[in-house]
């Protein structure tokens, strides 16, 4: 059973974040207060989601915080084919918080700093893959190409401006193929197509198409492990507004996200039963990635230099005009205030600035 809060320690938390909101329930003509989540259950890196959703987290934190009033907020789950559809959502008003890959976090940062009535902030961090982990370059079943090298004169698909492309170009450096391989612009959804129907060459994406690829005997992953040097981060992202305007709820949410990473750690064979529940793929894909994603929401220093990176790969390749201070994007208090309602220490000065810690993830 995961533990609930104290409800003593969280009267002393409404104080703290002047959640006024919480402690006076709404008349009955007041309609709910509506949070709506955006998350992507084709992207496994951003599952944590699909066990808050799934377990009712988000929802048992916010009546932890106030039973009367948590009854006038409706939480609603926005599922998306990609990043983009979150991204202008969130642009929109319509969803207050969204889990994204990496790229498209920073692509919201920069349109947070673009548009006159948007602004956003990166409050955590969600799945990772440490060096390329978690990606692939897959081939047709019945492909020759056996290993990197032979990819020499193909065409190679993946979605431009992602964390995929990034892994894929910097394979192919370390290769030396660089330019010796055609790079085109296609979506996860075609390229598995394309992969399954033999279209293409080969096509980079991230799981868990790899390992669903494999399990339906479509095609081969190509060892990349040793050639690519980037991390594969997903965050939480946050309408900035929203956010400073009902701090209490951006923290309920985030306490529930530390507990859906307790889960999968302390639960791996009902978060495997889970994410097949929600994702819809199948049971034993889903129980390689609670083997091979770090669900972790702690923001390291290397997670800081990752998404430096990553702004300077999506600039390269004019992606976007102007670079993110990422500073002003990421703000992990709302993080270390969950922690701290939670009674669960956060990470040092000296362990942020380090390795991942193994087993330390938040």
């Amino acid at each position: 059973m995961l533990s609930c809060v104290l409800l003593p320690a969280v009267l002393v938390f409404f104080q703290a974040c002047d959640s006024s909101i919480f402690v006076k329930k709404s008349d009955s003509t007041t309609p709910p207060l509506k949070i709506i989540v955006g998350y992507q259950s084709t992207t496994a890196q951003t599952w944590g989601a699909l066990i808050i959703k799934n377990q009712q987290l988000f929802e048992k934190n916010l009546r932890n915080l106030s039973p009367d009033a948590s009854a006038d907020i409706q939480v609603e789950w926005f599922d998306a084919s990609a990043g983009s559809v979150l991204n202008n959502n969130m642009i929109g008003g319509k969803i207050q918080l969204s889990f994204l890959g990496d790229m498209p976090a920073l692509l919201n940062g920069i349109q947070g700093t673009e548009q006159p009535n948007y602004k956003s902030v990166l409050i955590a961090l969600d799945g990772k893959g440490k060096a390329g982990a978690n990606q692939a370059i897959l081939v047709p079943a019945e492909s020759h190409i056996d290993r990197i090298e032979d990819l020499e004169g193909k065409t190679v698909s993946t979605p431009v401006g992602s964390s995929a492309h990034r892994m894929l170009l910097e394979t192919l450096e370390a290769h030396h193929l660089l330019d010796k391989v055609t790079v085109v612009d296609q979506s996860v959804t075609v390229g598995m197509q394309s992969i399954e129907q033999n279209k293409i060459d080969a096509h980079a994406t991230w799981e868990p198409y790899p390992s669903f690829i494999e399990f339906r005997e479509a095609g081969k992953a190509l060892q990349t492990v040793e050639a690519a040097k980037t991390d594969y981060l997903t965050a939480v992202v946050a309408n900035r507004g929203w956010a400073e305007q009902n701090r209490a709820y951006v923290i309920a949410f985030l306490m529930a996200l530390y507990e859906a990473h307790q889960f999968v750690l302390d639960h791996p064979d009902e978060t495997a039963e889970i994410f097949a529940k929600e994702s819809e793929f199948p049971l034993n894909v889903c129980r390689k990635m609670v083997d091979s994603i770090r669900f972790d929401a702690a923001i390291y220093e290397r997670d800081v230099l990752t998404l430096k990176n990553d702004i300077l790969f999506l600039s390269d390749i004019g992606k976007i005009k102007s670079l993110l201070n990422l500073s002003e994007f990421i703000d992990d208090s709302y993080l270390r205030e969950a922690m701290k309602m939670l009674d669960k220490p956060y990470l040092t000065t000296e362990e942020l600035s380090g390795e991942w810690v193994e087993k330390k993830p938040l």
